[in-house]
């Protein structure tokens, strides 16, 4: 049974990346694979990161595991943080009048900090998807080591997962149901 839906697990992650690379095919020259299997997966976590976040009751937004440790609003934010910092590494610019140093501080209302990971998802996409080969090639400094944009991209993707295996974690601690297990 449980070799069964290893299997079945595995081949629709099999058909879902052939189906972009096979996309990728047919569109011809300017397309890129990396790019689409990119986005597809960054727009699987990022949509199941801001629906659970939505879960959250306000009160259970403010929830955090124990004292000194983020809460759920703060995780968000921290994200959204991120987000902007990569992005800026990728070529990417934050909107006017906003300092994402100071989102977890200052951003407290759970629609505005819903908003403000929502756009920052879209920022990144439209970002990554901005980028040539080359682009995704060329070496910036990140954290204090040369890194193509591709690896930023990477590392972008990466800590959206990580957040959202936390946030998973938050919700079951705390008795919300994720939206996609109900």
């Amino acid at each position: 049974m449980k070799k069964n839906k290893v299997l079945v697990a595995a081949l629709l992650v099999g058909g879902l990346i052939g189906s972009i690379f096979g996309d990728h095919h047919k569109q011809g020259e300017g397309s890129s694979m990396f790019k689409e299997v990119f986005l597809a997966t960054y727009s699987g976590e990022t949509d199941k990161l801001v629906s659970l976040a939505e879960a959250f009751s306000k009160e259970g937004f403010e929830w955090r595991p124990a004292e000194g440790i983020r809460s759920v609003r703060e995780a968000v934010l921290h994200v959204a943080s991120a987000n902007y910092y990569l992005v800026s590494k990728l070529g990417g610019k934050t909107p006017e009048g906003l300092n994402p140093q100071t989102f977890e501080k200052e951003i407290t209302n759970q629609a505005q900090a819903i908003a403000t990971l929502k756009q920052s998802i879209k920022i990144a996409k439209a970002t990554v998807e901005g980028l040539s080969e080359a682009e995704l090639a060329e070496t910036v400094n990140l954290f204090g080591n040369e890194s193509p944009k591709m690896a930023v991209t990477m590392i972008l993707n990466g800590h959206a997962s990580e957040h959202l295996g936390q946030l998973i974690a938050y919700a079951r601690s705390s008795g919300v149901v994720p939206p996609w297990s109900q």
